[in-house]
């Protein structure tokens, strides 16, 4: 009997030794990955916080009329460009020619600029996204445009209308951004790699203002960096 005692007593002290072993491992497992994401984190909020000094920079250069940058705060990982003053007429969704201006000059450094931030976050291991976003306000989109894609201008496929709207303007606007790029190898294989181009219709109305508003007709490119858990 008192050798089973014994034989019990050591498979007891290898199952809580295993289990100890176990929980240990388990730990360092948890604190190596709690460190690879405050690692990608440090690494997001850098390249985003370098990125909109660059751009400030960089619309200086361009007198101020190009783009505005949202805030940083703590936390926030992602960056929204919006192109200032970029105004469709009624029923139109092609570049206004006073923007396409704006693009021959601003267009390279922009995407370069949002480039590098996309490899910095990609070189600390997070996943970057870029998406080029059209917004509009709630306010019924009733006419008929080819050029928008838009059909059936009446009231009860508004919204849809909104969307094919926005979805056309921010199609045309990456279409004119790449057409500057055609000489330039690492910005455009940068952008036909990485842009996704959006449209958000009246779904996502500034904060601080109503739907009808119109300054939520507008175009912003949003970089980001999600975190590889």
């Amino acid at each position: 009997m008192a050798g089973v005692a014994v034989v019990f007593l050591l498979l007891a002290v290898i199952f809580i030794l295993e289990a100890r072993k176990q929980r240990e491992a388990a730990i360092l497992e948890k604190e190596a990955a709690i460190g690879k994401v405050d690692s990608q984190k440090e690494g997001v909020q850098a390249s985003l916080l370098a990125l909109r000094e660059d751009l400030i920079s960089l619309d200086a250069t361009l007198d101020g009329g190009f783009i505005a940058l949202s805030g940083l705060d703590g936390g926030v990982n992602a960056l929204e460009i919006e192109f200032k003053n970029l105004q469709f007429g009624l029923g139109q969704c092609r570049t206004p020619l006073a923007y396409v201006e704006q693009f021959e000059r601003g267009a390279i450094p922009l995407i370069h600029r949002v480039c590098e931030a996309v490899d910095g976050m990609r070189d600390a291991g997070a996943e970057p996204s870029i998406i080029l976003e059209g917004h509009t306000d709630d306010r019924p989109f009733l006419g008929t445009s080819g050029e928008c894609g838009v059909r059936n201008g009446v009231a009860q496929v508004s919204f849809e209308n909104n969307v094919r709207a926005s979805a056309a303007r921010a199609q045309e606007v990456f279409f004119t951004i790449r057409s500057q790029l055609r000489d330039a190898g690492y910005e455009l294989d940068c952008l036909d790699a990485n842009f996704v181009v959006s449209g958000r219709g009246q779904t996502a109305p500034r904060s601080g203002t109503t739907g009808s508003d119109p300054s939520n007709r507008r175009l912003v490119i949003r970089v980001r960096g999600d975190l590889r858990l």
